[in-house]
């Protein structure tokens, strides 16, 4: 009889505890106390969230902003109520957001993820949009906008810096053999709009009117597919450009300084002129010979007005300057400093071009000779003086034991046609401390003289690239999975809160005396809330490691704790698919670091599950194996019965941003993530598959050292 009134007590709670609503995020509770106390926990567990929870009705329209909203966008949510969620997407970006949106919402795809740009208050914002469809709400969409800004901002700035370097070293190469300025003009125009993405690039040379007036003339000419050419437009010939620029503008040119703006940021001569060509922003940077303005090289944009950011500006600006350089060696006077030794030759050609670049640049020649150096590098290595530096040899600059390595790399570089790459460099500073660069060498030519550009990234930037994408991959996951932790958080909350209805009715003031049959019977009801609690707690610990940022500490890890979590944790997404097994070997603890191991299987199964079709869990399986591998590692199997690989994608399985699941679904970056965290604690991990029988990834871990083993074990 007590065991009924338990059960009956239980089933009476769970229904007055409200599960995660299905057509919204706000719970609908049955009793005002316990919903309130359920919708504070869960408002609680959307706080330890970084992503913005959206829900979204049938036509689109937001009906949710989480409180994240207004530090992400800086707008109140309430403003953005009512309307769909469309309207705050860059207007690039727009219809592809809306295509996934109605994928998700027509039940097309259960699950969706794109990385797109907001735009709200005048400013773009990148973010990772994920989506799904709710269960018997046709139509209505929940999801979440995880903050990507500073990450893609950053991975654009250092591929920037790149895409430059090499287009300007392009540009010196195309300048050397051409005599006549108008030949230079064309040489360099057209590599400058593509790295640009300008829709117009044009050189203007000054000249003097019989009336001693100084007149500016279009000399030559790049346009991009679409975009109209001006080079025989009568206009483009004789225009007092000066005259026609407002005073502040001509001074600057005439001073070296670049100009930009709007069509209406110029004069009433100009404006109209720029708004008959569709130009929407220009971009005017002076070409100085002798200290004298020679002649303007323009960038138009005909597809947007916006302007050019100052990294952009200032390589320019240094694609410039080597054109002015370059007109001023073909007068008489430079022709007779061209007899001066190539040492000097090849440091006055490459110094405007490299004096402004952000990051640190040597140029040498093949024998390793450093023949000129940016400020950059020698703030870089904490010298004083580039005189410090010139002269010496490259590989003095390398730690001694590490100079093999480098001798093969400048090796490879002196040999190769292309850019040659490595990673990780060891380079000593002035100080005699370290310190670890990526370097790319690009082989050019000077007055026929190979020579060689070194660019060194710092490691510390890569680093920090790392961690900010291995970061987005976990929140990622953590919004894919956040329906199944709050259900997972509500069925023990239902059976806890129901025992303490039940003891608090038995011991309340009104109780009669409890026999020993009941004080059994309350021990038992205080077990089963303990036991909820328990589960409850364990939950709430796996977000912790999972979630924690700092990963930087290895320590030895039990693997099978570490799978049981991910089991857990990614329980709502392998239910519906498949059957997960576990088959758990005697295995030694393995030398890496919990969260990011528990990052890496949570990927690899969740993948596994990705791979088969909803609605056939009783006929496939993700199975989880464990084994000793070779004594010293042991060795993680996740095998799934999905669809498989094709074999043209298996080679390209791990790469950044490669995915084989539909448009709209998936980042690309989980396995190349797992490959990168697992490659880094001296492991490797590895793929088979066949198309229709199913897929197996292995992870080969080091096992942790006996000794610092048995110490933990005894912790």
């Amino acid at each position: 009889m007590a065991d009924e009134r338990r059960d009956v007590g239980r089933v009476e709670a769970l229904a007055q505890v409200p599960e995660a609503s299905t057509s919204g995020l706000t719970a609908r509770p049955a009793s005002t106390d316990g919903g309130a106390a359920v919708a504070r926990r869960l408002q609680s567990l959307e706080g330890l969230l970084s992503e913005v929870v959206f829900q979204l009705d049938a036509q689109g329209r937001v009906t949710y902003l989480g409180p994240g909203w207004e530090k992400l966008t800086g707008a109140l949510g309430v403003v953005s109520q009512g309307h769909p969620l469309t309207d705050v997407v860059h207007g690039l970006d727009r219809e592809s957001a809306r295509h996934l949106l109605e994928l998700v919402a027509t039940q097309q795809v259960t699950d969706a993820r794109q990385e797109l740009r907001l735009f709200v208050g005048g400013e773009s914002r990148w973010v990772v949009l994920t989506a799904r469809g709710v269960p018997g709400q046709p139509g209505e969409v929940v999801g979440t906008l995880l903050d990507i800004d500073s990450r893609r901002r950053a991975e654009e700035a250092v591929a920037t810096r790149e895409r430059y370097l090499e287009t300007m070293v392009e540009v010196q190469r195309r300048m050397m053999p051409h005599q006549d300025p108008r030949d230079l003009y064309t040489s360099v125009v057209e590599p400058l709009g593509r790295v640009s993405a300008a829709s117009r690039v044009y050189v203007f040379e000054m000249h003097r009117a019989q009336n001693g007036a100084l007149l500016a003339s279009q000399r030559a000419e790049w346009c991009e597919p679409g975009i109209p050419p001006n080079l025989e437009d009568p206009n483009m010939h004789g225009l007092p450009l000066l005259e026609a620029l407002w005073p502040e503008q001509a001074a600057d040119l005439m001073r070296g300084e670049p100009v930009q703006g709007l069509p209406q940021d110029f004069t009433e001569v100009l404006t109209p002129m720029l708004e008959a060509q569709g130009v929407r922003s220009v971009l005017l940077l002076p070409l100085h010979v002798h200290g004298q303005l020679f002649g303007v090289i323009g960038f138009d944009n005909c597809r947007e007005a916006r302007p050019w950011g100052p990294i952009e500006v200032n390589l320019l600006s240094g694609a410039a300057g080597t054109l002015s350089l370059a007109l001023e060696q073909r007068n008489d006077k430079a022709l007779r400093v061209r007899t001066e030794t190539t040492l000097r030759r090849t440091e006055a050609g490459v110094h405007l071009l490299l004096e402004s670049f952000p990051d640190p640049v040597m140029v040498h020649v093949g024998d390793g000779v450093l023949l000129s150096v940016n400020p950059a590098l020698v703030q870089y290595l904490g010298y004083r003086d580039a005189s410090e530096l010139l002269g010496r040899h490259v590989l003095e600059l390398v730690r001694e034991e590490d100079r093999s390595a480098a001798q093969l790399y400048l090796g490879q570089a002196l040999e190769g046609k292309g850019a040659a790459r490595a990673v990780e460099v060891p380079l000593v500073r002035r100080d005699g401390e370290t310190v670890v660069a990526d370097l790319v060498t690009l082989a050019v030519v000077f007055d026929g003289t190979p020579a060689w550009v070194t660019i060194a990234r710092d490691f510390t930037e890569r680093k920090r690239s790392q961690a900010q994408l291995m970061l987005a991959d976990r929140m990622a996951s953590m919004g894919l999975l956040a329906a199944g932790i709050a259900h997972e958080l509500n069925n023990p909350l239902a059976y806890v809160l129901s025992n303490l209805d039940f003891l608090h009715a038995t011991v309340g003031p009104r109780a009669r005396p409890l026999t020993p049959d009941d004080l059994v019977e309350c021990r038992q009801v205080l077990d089963d809330a303990r036991e909820g609690a328990e589960r409850m707690r364990q939950i709430v610990r796996q977000l912790r490691v999972f979630s924690r940022v700092d990963d930087t500490r290895e320590e030895p890890v039990d693997v099978h704790r570490v799978l049981d979590s991910v089991a857990q944790m990614a329980a709502s997404e392998v239910r519906p698919r498949a059957r997960l097994v576990k088959t758990y070997g005697e295995v030694p603890p393995v030398r890496g670091n919990e969260g990011k191991l528990f990052q890496v299987f949570l990927n690899l199964v969740i993948n596994a599950a990705h791979a088969i079709e909803e609605g056939q869990s009783e006929t496939n399986e993700i199975r989880i194996t464990t084994r000793p591998d070779d004594g010293a590692r042991v060795l993680v199997e996740v095998r799934d019965t999905g669809g498989g690989i094709p074999p043209e994608h298996l080679r390209r399985i791990f790469d950044p941003f490669f995915t084989t699941k539909s448009a709209g679904i998936g980042t690309g970056l989980g396995l190349s993530i797992c490959d990168t965290i697992v490659t880094a604690l001296g492991g490797h991990i590895s793929v088979e598959s066949s198309v229709g029988v199913g897929t197996t990834f292995r992870v080969a871990l080091h096992a942790a050292p006996r000794g610092i083993s048995d110490v933990h074990r005894g912790l």
